[in-house]
């Protein structure tokens, strides 16, 4: 009895809590989970969580902004001539309504898009890179140890393919290689209008690394290679420069071995050249070779890229020539 008293007396003295407020002036928060039995959340954490989805659905309407904006311009893409041959270049989006002027268009974007190429390729360049003489640059690359390898393999279509790419890139964008239908890993065509390569093949030679050699009897004073039909002109040191140093260590150093210096006629300036095929794997020879590895294919003049068979030469018998028919002293070109 004097239990439930002192109980009873505890309840009266105890204010409720919204009596309490009304008292103190204060808002106050019922934890009404307590008796529901689910998790309490202030207004605090409600305005946070309410944050929350507003930035999350901004972030979902620019991705389907994004992605509106990318499926217009694939449609476009299908709907106009465009030219995207280079990222970062010049891009002409437009409707073919005068072919002239279409053409004179993508004519200005290829040599915008190819000036900003050569551009972005010269950033990676050695400083300086425009001073550096042929030796320097073989030193640049180490290519002493490239060049004394026997073993090194052919290269393949992929490879003759990127070297011609980086020449129109770089050194000349109206070279078009597709005009000949016979691969760089056969050669080029002997004669112009017929698709037949010159009688050779390309395997590795004793000795000598990689080579060429006669895929027929060749008798003597016939035409054996001609490169006035395959033969690259680079126009000065600066372009050879600029093409050598786009290409990877490997290929730049076999272009320091295969290029060559030559005047095109009597008395005019020398120019680098470079016969970006199979042609360009013809050995020298010389008695300091051994019996039976004189030359036997020579250019007709110092300033001819005609070159004719000196004696008879067997099937699969080795093509070999005299890199000393033309005259080398580096500095005469720019080197």
């Amino acid at each position: 009895m004097i239990n439930r008293q002192k109980n009873a007396l505890q309840r009266k003295s105890t204010p409720h809590p919204l009596e309490e407020g009304k008292a103190t002036g204060r808002a106050i928060v019922i934890d009404s989970s307590a008796q529901s039995g689910t998790p309490f959340k202030s207004k605090k954490y409600n305005r946070r969580d309410s944050k929350l989805k507003h930035t999350n659905n901004k972030t979902s309407r620019f991705y389907l902004s994004l992605v509106a904006i990318i499926f217009a311009a694939a449609c476009l893409a299908m709907l106009f001539p465009v030219d995207l041959s280079f990222l970062g270049g010049v891009f002409l989006v437009g409707l073919e309504v005068d072919s002239t002027k279409s053409s004179a268009g993508a004519a200005l974007t290829k040599t915008a898009a190819q000036q900003h190429h050569v551009r972005r390729t010269e950033s990676r360049f050695p400083k300086n890179w425009k001073h550096y003489s042929y030796n320097d640059i073989r030193d640049h690359f180490h290519c002493r140890k490239r060049s004394k390898d026997n073993t090194k393999s052919l290269p393949t279509l992929e490879e003759w393919n990127f070297m011609r790419e980086i020449f129109v890139q770089v050194v000349d964008p109206n070279k078009k290689w597709e005009d000949d239908p016979v691969p760089p890993t056969l050669g080029y065509s002997l004669e112009k209008g017929i698709p037949a390569p010159p009688p050779y093949y390309p395997k590795a030679s004793p000795g000598k690394g990689r080579g060429l050699f006669a895929t027929r009897d060749i008798a003597k004073g016939e035409l054996v290679h001609d490169g006035t039909h395959s033969d690259v002109i680079f126009p000065d040191a600066i372009a050879w420069r600029r093409y050598v140093f786009s290409l990877p260590r490997e290929m730049a150093c076999d272009c320091t071995d295969w290029h060559w210096m030559q005047r095109l006629q009597e008395g005019g300036p020398y120019y680098m050249l470079a016969g970006i095929n199979i042609s360009s794997l013809m050995n020298s020879g010389g008695i300091e070779f051994g019996p039976g590895r004189e030359p036997n294919a020579l250019p007709q003049s110092p300033t001819s890229g005609k070159f004719y068979a000196t004696r008879d030469i067997r099937k699969h018998e080795e093509i070999l020539t005299d890199y000393d028919s033309y005259y080398t002293n580096w500095r005469e070109v720019g080197l």
